[in-house]
């Protein structure tokens, strides 16, 4: 009987720790995870302001607001140890002579293996509307601006937002926390959200010239096994150089979107 009952016991404690050890993992590569997230948030917040002040600066040209941004989140952007099969990790930049060697490497602002780049510019304002007319809008022009009129005096200031695609590293838990934000294939009770059929249908065109793949960068991403959350990040900041209208193209109305609508 005594031998029963431990027998009996060792095998309820094996269920309990079969039960109980995924969640425990979890707990800890999640936490890790969200830490690390954190962190990259933060840092989108200061890219977004560097973005925005480099725009002001230069005629709001996109490339160089991405450019700023990129020298700002280059210590958590990771990269392929040995090319494109290689292991996914960060490399930390703790000197100039570091920094130098990994914004080379990035430069291009693509990441390998999808059809997303690591920051991401969209300009929110001034539209076409609010500026038209002329090939150039003055900056310092009293007549653009009003302090009186809300609307008008908004011309003079650019508005953007900045996205970070950012790379989740920890194993398990990137693909959990990915799941969860997504709202698919988790069950009811771990959706931190739900994704409407139109988004589920919508065409992505690939960003750099390819064609449409009939599903979002993100989900052709986590195809391969590569989870990649956008950490968004908006700024405004008056203009300090003047916008060429047939150089940069503004958007006819604000593009910007909210952090999980795509």
């Amino acid at each position: 009987m005594r031998s029963l009952t431990t027998a009996t016991q060792s095998g309820q404690a094996a269920v309990e720790s079969a039960i109980v050890l995924p969640l425990f993992v979890f707990l800890i590569l999640g936490t890790l995870q969200l830490g690390l997230m954190h962190q990259a948030r933060l840092l989108t917040k200061y890219a977004a302001y560097k973005a925005v002040r480099a725009g002001s600066l230069h005629n709001a040209n996109v490339k160089t607001m991405e450019a700023a941004a990129l020298g700002v989140l280059l210590p958590i952007l990771s990269s392929r140890a040995g090319g494109a099969g290689g292991i996914e990790y960060t490399r930390p930049v703790g000197s100039a002579q570091e920094f130098e060697t990994k914004f080379n490497e990035l430069k291009s602002n693509e990441m390998p293996g999808v059809d997303l780049k690591y920051a991401e510019v969209t300009v929110c304002g001034p539209t076409q509307e609010e500026v038209s007319g002329g090939a150039e809008f003055d900056f310092d022009d009293p007549k653009n601006t009003s302090p009186a009129n809300w609307r008008q005096n908004h011309r003079t200031k650019l508005r953007i937002q900045l996205t970070l695609n950012y790379r989740l590293l920890i194993p398990f838990a990137d693909w959990v926390i990915y799941q969860a934000a997504r709202g698919r294939e988790m069950p009811m009770l771990m959706r931190m959200g739900k994704v409407k059929a139109a988004e589920q249908a919508k065409v992505s065109t690939r960003r750099f010239g390819g064609a449409a793949t009939g599903e979002s960068p993100y989900e052709s991403a986590a195809g391969q096994g590569i989870y990649i959350m956008p950490i968004r990040a908006t700024y405004t900041m008056r203009m300090q150089s003047n916008l060429y209208l047939n150089t940069n193209a503004l958007p006819a109305s604000n593009a910007c979107i909210f952090p999980f609508s795509y």
